[in-house]
């Protein structure tokens, strides 16, 4: 694996490497390895039009490699580092934490977002405590098989779940609507994990999925903007909508809101058939 950071501006590597002292510091992971944009150079950022805020912003996206997977969800649930990460650090910081077990496991079986990280990947910090497998790389076809057969299938629950979205909004129907909205955008993401990289954590959290996706490819970026507090606020009722927009009797979302998220979803759609059909096509190759 790669160590050296000098395709980074002088000002991105010093706050990668504070980051790394920061998380070395509170949790002492065995590794810490830089993925995602940051480590291929082709991370993007975009100011909005008050020029100070950032419209698009890659993250720094880190694995943290531990011995259990106790320790990774402390790493995870450890709120006090990752609120002093976005407190100390300019740049956005995406901390995913798994076990050596776990990484070995996804590695061996061709799970291309650890195979990916294997092969792109940066380390930062390295104990010498673990050996990351080596990867059994799928035959072109087979893989072009198995990511024709993911997006089919969640790409139309997509299209389903939209269709369900139309009809709750024009039966006034907000919280239904927004939580279907919530799993068009779900299993979008689904589909562009699975046929970049044959992995989809269990989880349906917007904002780990986003990070995830936008590891992958910056231009996802583009799909829900952050460049202003409202566009933050919108994309948080998304976020909310899979179990507030069902449960919670608190959970209220205006007409106006779900119409200017549902634009950002199919725009979001509109991506993931482009690219995905294009990283399908790849596999031919």
């Amino acid at each position: 694996m790669k160590t050296n950071l000098d395709h980074l501006p002088e000002d991105k590597r010093h706050q990668l490497l504070r980051a790394a002292d920061l998380i070395q510091e509170s949790v002492k992971p065995d590794m810490l390895i830089l993925f995602g944009s940051y480590a291929r150079g082709d991370w993007v950022e975009e100011l909005a039009d008050d020029g100070v805020h950032y419209q698009y912003q890659s993250d720094f996206d880190l694995l943290a490699v531990v011995k259990n997977e106790a320790l990774a969800t402390k790493i995870e649930r450890k709120d006090s580092l990752h609120n002093r990460l976005n407190r100390e650090i300019k740049t956005p910081i995406s901390l995913i934490a798994e076990d050596i077990h776990f990484v070995n496991r996804r590695i061996s079986k061709s799970q291309y977002f650890y195979t990916d990280i294997l092969r792109e990947g940066i380390s930062l910090h390295d104990s010498g405590a673990f050996e990351l497998a080596e990867p059994k790389e799928l035959i072109l076809h087979e893989r072009k098989k198995l990511a024709e057969e993911d997006f089919e299938y969640w790409f139309t629950s997509s299209k389903d779940y939209f269709g369900q979205y139309k009809h709750a909004l024009n039966d006034n129907i907000y919280n239904v609507a927004a939580f279907n909205l919530h799993q068009t955008t779900e299993r979008l993401y689904a589909a562009i994990l699975l046929v970049f990289t044959r992995y989809k954590p269990s989880t349906h959290d917007l904002h780990k999925l986003s990070q995830l996706v936008t590891s992958i490819e910056p231009q996802f970026l583009t799909a829900f903007p952050q460049g202003t507090e409202v566009e933050k606020a919108r994309f948080e009722l998304l976020r909310k909508a899979y179990v507030s927009a069902r449960y919670k009797p608190s959970y209220s979302i205006t007409q106006e809101e779900l119409e200017w998220l549902s634009e950002r979803v199919l725009h979001l759609q509109g991506l993931t058939e482009e690219l995905c059909k294009a990283k399908i096509a790849s596999y031919e190759a």
